[in-house]
């Protein structure tokens, strides 16, 4: 059976009381939109992706309405896009450690893996000089997510643009999920796939606006390649949702008002972790990104994090154990929900480290 075992927990045993296992924006309701009849519609054209919702996502990222392929979430738009460039046997380079589910993808898609670090030691920075080792003639595709999950760190352009001279020097692509990239607000850089045709991009409105039960996701890439993956997504359906699209187009509209809820929590709360992390540097080693809704600590003296995540759940405290990242020294911490249970989740997981030693 090929499915992804952290997709699965996360269904079904992640949620608790207080979720600092969350990856993305805690979810809108319908006060956090402005949302009348006129904005939604049961039926209309969308066979090869609303129009107006394409026109959207292009004004956001700048690219053209051809550059932008519709997906069901940045998961499926991972999928679709791996599944456009990569034949079975082909050479994947992906980093470690990762967000499982890709990994999982690729491995059903049959490619061939090879892996390429990004280590606490370095910043979870990518190593140049080891991906050039790595990279052949038969190397197809580059995976990347930036900002990287599990530990929120985002690669600059300059090294962006290395990564893609790389991988157009033997005739591959970069795909690069960029999912938490908005969080950055003023602060990120362009979006990628403006960096040239060898690079893909995916995202959402998922993560940073709270918006996962719109299944709004997209691909950025080259008109042709966007063309190849509209005929491989034919293989999924001949339309998308039609509620969905309209509700986002409205969600568009209103990306700056979505965009302060978002910026009012996580201020709030990154203040609240890099005041915990300082505290507990004798038993925690993490980077910490300027701006981030994740980090990933690393134990200082335990080799694992699961007794953490279970002594945790006792007192209805949730965060993912690093063995879903390959990593089980280390666990994701998410603080991307409300301030008074990220503080109080904070307590809960000092206590049980402390009982730790």
């Amino acid at each position: 059976m090929k499915n992804s075992v952290y997709m699965t927990w996360a269904k079904y045993h992640a949620s608790a009381r207080y979720n600092l296992a969350n990856s993305g924006i805690l979810g809108c309701d319908l006060n956090d939109l402005t949302i009348t009849l006129d904005d939604v519609a049961i039926n209309g054209p969308n066979h090869e992706g609303y129009a107006p919702l394409k026109e959207a996502i292009a004004t956001k990222y700048g690219v053209k309405p051809e550059n932008v392929v519709p997906a069901q979430g940045t998961s499926m738009a991972n999928f679709l896009a791996m599944a456009t460039v990569v034949e079975r046997g082909d050479e994947v380079l992906i980093e470690q450690p990762t967000y499982e589910p890709m990994l999982a993808a690729l491995g059903y898609l049959g490619a061939e893996v090879k892996r390429f670090s990004r280590r606490i030691e370095n910043g979870y920075q990518i190593n140049l000089d080891e991906l050039q080792q790595l990279i052949t003639p038969r190397t197809r595709l580059i995976v990347i997510t930036s900002p990287h999950n599990p530990s929120g760190v985002a690669i600059n352009s300059s090294s962006m643009k290395q990564i893609g001279e790389l991988a157009k020097s033997v005739g591959a692509f970069v795909l690069v999920d960029e999912v938490y990239r908005d969080i950055l607000f003023e602060d990120a850089e362009p979006c990628v796939a403006t960096l040239g045709d060898q690079f893909l991009t995916t995202s959402s409105l998922t993560k940073s606006y709270g918006l996962s039960g719109l299944r709004c996701g997209w691909i950025l890439c080259s008109p042709e390649l966007a063309e190849r993956m509209r005929r491989l997504n034919d293989l999924f359906g001949a339309v998308g949702s039609v509620p969905s699209d309209t509700l986002s187009v409205a969600a568009f509209r209103q990306l700056d008002r979505l965009e302060a809820r978002t910026r009012a929590m996580i201020e709030v709360n990154t203040k609240l972790v890099h005041s915990f992390l300082r505290a507990h540097e004798e038993l925690l080693e993490c980077v910490v990104p300027p701006r981030s809704m994740i980090v990933f600590p690393r134990l200082k003296h335990h080799a694992d994090a699961q007794p953490l995540h279970d002594q945790l759940r006792q007192l209805e405290t949730s965060i993912v154990p690093g063995k879903f990242f390959e990593s089980p020294q280390q666990f994701r911490l998410g603080f991307a929900v409300k301030p008074e249970d990220v503080e109080i989740g904070l307590q809960h997981l000092s206590k049980v480290l402390r009982q730790l030693g």
